[in-house]
């Protein structure tokens, strides 16, 4: 860390130091030549100027519109922070509202928040409870401190968390009110970390308890604009004296003054304009959409919040805090102010323009703004044209055309998307295949109504043993099986596995093996090579041309190929391990067992209760930093995915799908011939019966009745029962829970045969390694890329973005007649004096298939100038035209074709349906009407009897 000579700030960079002194610290932090400090020359001006305040606490001047965000740095509330106790306290404050702050700090270094928050908690109910002695009720808020760090970008910052304000009173229940604040500011951090990928905590510092006055009764509401907002003139600010600053807001947008808007007699009384029964005053968020309801109109509501920007405080507009699910013709924009005592304030935002456009860009140029998604526009039209294609109140971002550096160190546009991920045919050098068998104890409980929906929990699964199979992809020799069956087998296997994740770094992934010398034909090879075997692009003028090698082996990878690719084809820094169905079962039998001693975790979670995959950073090693005596820590992340997510089907048909050949691993240990044929297809085992782990010590194999699966309600087939008692003899099983070892042994090892051969397959085909990605999409899109060599153009246009999505369909909904008999002299019971009628089946094959062989739109994208729309014609299109068209078209449906059209309507519409006008569910409905502003996609090549080349449906306007 370096530190200003000055003004005593710290820094991780020298540069950022250098650019402090010239800007920040000359304006904002100044000393007072009486001060008392060291006696240094100073490199920033010693005078203060008629705006600056001096702050007595740290002896310095600050300038006046910096001063209550110098109140808040770390190092004004350090100076003044004076020790009660060990490990409590008391901030002073220069705050109005703010009562008392004290800070919470233990003696121990810990690295969990949720360790920390345990070790502080009597001392916080301890101050909280003096407090609320002293001032019967206030309000009362939290915010943990931690250092964190950054191991790519070498920084080290304090970042912190905080609660929003809560009303504490004598009566209220302590422990857990601070349980629910600990865990707030737990699933903040956690989020942090989340979303800003890379810190790691490296210690929780402390906590401070801010106290706030509160008085519900307070009789005005009234809030000044902060004097940034205020010289926009962008927002009236009603001064009201009571709590409906909500109703005198509406009435402001509603009735402009012409002249004094900030009085409340420049306007009728909000009761005669708007309808306010049975609402309370003041307004909370939540019922805003009673009085949507009642008055047919709709409302958005943003906040303000400060931010540091440059050295100096501002405030920005966030939100919206409330916005209406429909837009209605009668639409109002209300800001929401706060101040340090907890009060609220609505005002009318009359030009929301005017209030964002300057924080939205630095052009200076005016914005109009979509007051649903706050997207900018540079002109009116254009605004238009967004809002009525349904913004939806969501936010987007979309690509500007700028370059970018892209993973092989090269400039590119950011809106052309082409492969790019190619470390990622890298095959990953470790993996581990495992599985888990548990025991299915029965959970005594009562069952619920039987009339009512309901889940019942009937077996709590415990894990009494697990396997895995490490498999090294460049010496199979390398690979090792591991397994235990016995207590804590959850824990244990944690234990194990970072423990053989370490050791494999330490022997194979931490040493850089030299090159191999060349021989004469890869010394030609090299010389020969025209482009570069990593991103295929030729080698130019000014490219280096290196070697590639692997640093596992030594051995030459790919053959010559640009430095910079070179550069970047690293080998993974993660271990994957493969559990098949981990998302919905082996997961929940060791996670929290993973997550513990303040364990770096990330998870990606499809819902609450399935993850997609999960990993564990393990620190393996710590380095010595090049520019300094600094150690920094190395870690090796443990990702642990689901093969199912790959090969969606059981391990027993996917393993049937392999030939003999193909099962390596289970060959290898069971070489003996009759073993191996008996180990190649996957076992049974009775789960059901075994409902405790002292069954495992049973002697004799169970009968067959035993093997019944009570979770499918199926029996064990004959077949199957044959060949497990015949594992147990050839084995020589002595107990249950040996014959469970090698039950286990083989899903294991038939689990990394199968997913072994097809990773193969997928390096032979698309030349990418399967253990690189999450799941099969995310192979499937690189796939696609890499195979195709398409670049596809992202749309930068908002416009063209909603309308494509105008454009997307989804499925039709219909009622349809399910059964129908047919009438004809060729049945039995063929009626003549009622009407002959035949069944024809028809069925389309391939659908999704088809349509996805068919050209799809992927450059190229303008709009059409009035001129090539008055030219236009649709109907005189043909296949071989390059270009296809998205249209948005006026189309009658001909009356004479309503009959030959009713059984399926051509050009579906989302629309709500006519059968319930009422509802608010739009769906995709077939039918005969008139079509307004639909979009309608031409794609060529089209069908060979697509309908748009027969004029059933004229346009009426194109």
């Amino acid at each position: 860390m370096i530190r200003c000579p000055d003004c005593d700030t710290s820094f991780t960079r020298s540069d950022n130091l250098k650019r402090h002194q010239k800007a920040s610290c000359r304006k904002r932090v100044q000393y007072h030549p009486n001060s008392s400090l060291p006696n240094k020359k100073p490199k920033c001006a010693t005078s203060a100027t008629s705006s600056d305040r001096w702050c007595e606490t740290c002896k310095i001047y600050v300038p006046q519109s910096s001063y209550n965000g110098h109140l808040r740095t770390l190092q004004h509330k350090q100076n003044c922070c004076s020790p009660l106790e060990e490990g409590i306290g008391f901030l002073s404050s220069a705050f109005a509202s703010r009562i008392a702050s004290f800070r919470i700090t233990s003696a121990k270094y810990l690295l969990s928040y949720n360790d920390f928050f345990t070790d502080v908690l009597d001392k916080c109910v301890r101050v909280i409870r003096n407090q609320i002695h002293l001032h019967d009720t206030l309000k009362i808020n939290l915010e943990v401190f931690g250092r964190y760090v950054h191991e790519t970008k070498q920084l080290v910052e304090i970042k912190s968390f905080n609660t929003n304000n809560k009303v504490v009173t004598r009566s209220i229940d302590l422990p857990n009110l601070l349980q629910n604040f600990f865990e707030i500011l737990e699933a903040k951090a956690s989020e942090f970390q989340e979303r800003e990928s890379g810190w790691i905590l490296e210690r929780v510092l402390f906590l401070e308890i801010n106290f706030n006055k509160y008085n519900p009764l307070r009789a005005s509401s009234y809030i000044p604009l902060p004097k940034q907002i205020l010289f926009k003139k962008a927002v009236v600010n009603v001064r009201n004296d009571d709590h409906a600053c909500f109703a005198w807001a509406i009435t402001s947008a509603l009735y402009p003054a012409q002249a004094n808007p900030q009085r409340t007699t420049s306007y009728p009384h909000y009761s005669r304009t708007l309808d306010y029964d049975g609402i309370q005053f003041p307004m909370k968020l939540t019922d805003i959409p009673k009085f949507e309801s009642k008055n047919h109109c709709s409302v958005n509501v943003y906040g303000t919040e400060s931010v540091l920007k440059d050295g100096k405080w501002t405030w920005e507009i966030v939100g919206p805090l409330y916005y209406s699910p429909i837009k209605r013709r009668l639409h109002f924009n209300l800001l929401l102010l706060d101040d340090d005592l907890g009060n609220n304030h609505y005002c009318w935002i009359k030009d929301m323009s005017r209030l964002l456009s300057q924080q939205l860009s630095k052009t200076g140029h005016r914005k109009f703004l979509c007051d649903g998604c706050l997207q900018y526009f540079s002109t009116l039209p254009h605004l238009h044209r967004h809002q009525q294609h349904d913004c939806n109140h969501v936010y987007t971002s979309l690509p500007n055309g700028d370059f970018k550096m892209d993973k092989m160190g090269r400039f590119v546009p950011n809106h052309i998307l082409k492969f790019e991920n190619y470390q990622k045919r890298i095959k990953v050098p470790f993996v581990v295949y495992a599985d888990f068998e548990t025991v299915l104890r029965p959970i005594h409980t009562c069952f619920h109504d039987p009339n009512k929906t309901a889940t019942t929990s009937t077996h709590k699964h415990q894990p009494h043993s697990f396997a895995y199979l490490m498999k090294c992809s460049f010496d199979d020799s390398l690979s090792k099986f591991r397994s235990y069956r016995g207590p804590d087998c959850a824990n244990q296997f944690v234990t194990t596995l970072d423990r053989d994740v370490s050791d494999i770094y330490h022997r194979y992934l931490k040493i850089v093996s030299p090159m191999i010398p060349l021989t004469d034909e890869e010394i030609r090879l090299f010389s020969d090579a025209t482009s570069c075997n990593i991103c295929e692009e030729p080698f130019l003028d000014d490219d280096v041309k290196v070697h590639d090698h692997c640093h596992l082996t030594g051995k030459v990878r790919l053959g010559a190929a640009h430095s910079r690719c070179n550069l970047n084809y690293k080998l993974p820094n993660f271990v994957p391990v493969f559990f098949h169905n981990l998302s919905g079962y082996d997961c929940h039998l060791f996670l929290k067992e993973m997550a513990v001693n303040d364990v770096k975790f990330t998870v990606i979670a499809q819902n609450k209760e399935k993850y997609i995959s999960f990993s564990k950073l393990l620190r393996v090693d710590t380095v010595q930093t090049e520019t300094d005596d600094s150690t920094q820590n190395v870690f090796v992340k443990i990702r642990f995915l689901d093969s199912y997510r790959f090969m969606a089907s059981s391990l027993d048909k996917l393993s049937d799908e392999l030939d003999a050949h193909q099962c390596l691993q289970v060959k290898k240990y069971f070489p003996d011939p009759n073993h191996f044929q008996l180990m190649r297809r996957k076992g049974v085992f009775p789960y059901s019966y075994v409902d405790d782990v002292a069954k495992l010590d049973e002697t004799t194999f169970p009968q067959k009745d035993d093997f019944f699966d009570k979770l499918t309600s199926l029996p064990v087939s004959d077949d199957d029962y044959k060949r497990a008692k015949t594992v147990w003899n050839t084995f020589s099983c002595s107990t249950l829970g040996e014959y469970s070892d090698i039950y286990l042994k083989t899903d294991v090892l038939l689990l990394a045969d199968v997913f072994e051969n097809f990773r193969q397959i997928c390096l032979t085909t698309y030349d990418l390694d399967p253990a690189q990605y999450y799941t099969a999409p995310g192979l499937a899109w690189d796939s696609m890329l890499k195979f195709t060599r398409v670049s596809l153009q992202l749309l930068t246009d908002i416009d063209m973005l909603k309308f494509f999505q105008k454009g997307v369909r989804g499925g039709i909904s219909q009622c349809v007649q399910r059964m129908h008999f047919a009438n004809n002299p060729h049945i039995p019971d063929y009626n003549a004096s009622a009407p002959t009628s035949y069944i024809m089946y028809l069925d389309a094959t391939n659908l999704y298939g088809h349509s996805m062989s068919q050209a799809l739109p992927i450059s190229h994208f303008r709009w059409l100038t009035q001129a090539e729309i008055d030219e236009l014609n649709v109907l005189s299109l043909h296949a071989s035209s390059e270009y296809g068209y998205v249209l948005e078209v006026d189309v009658e449906y001909s009356q004479h074709l309503h009959d030959s059209h009713a059984d399926l309507p051509f050009l579906v519409e989302n629309i709500i349906s006519p059968a319930n006008m009422n509802g608010k569910v739009k769906k995709l409905i077939p039918n005969l009407m008139n079509k307004t502003k639909y979009n309608y996609l031409i794609i060529f090549p089209p069908n060979e009897e697509d309908h748009s080349n027969v004029p059933l449906l004229p346009p009426a306007n194109v």
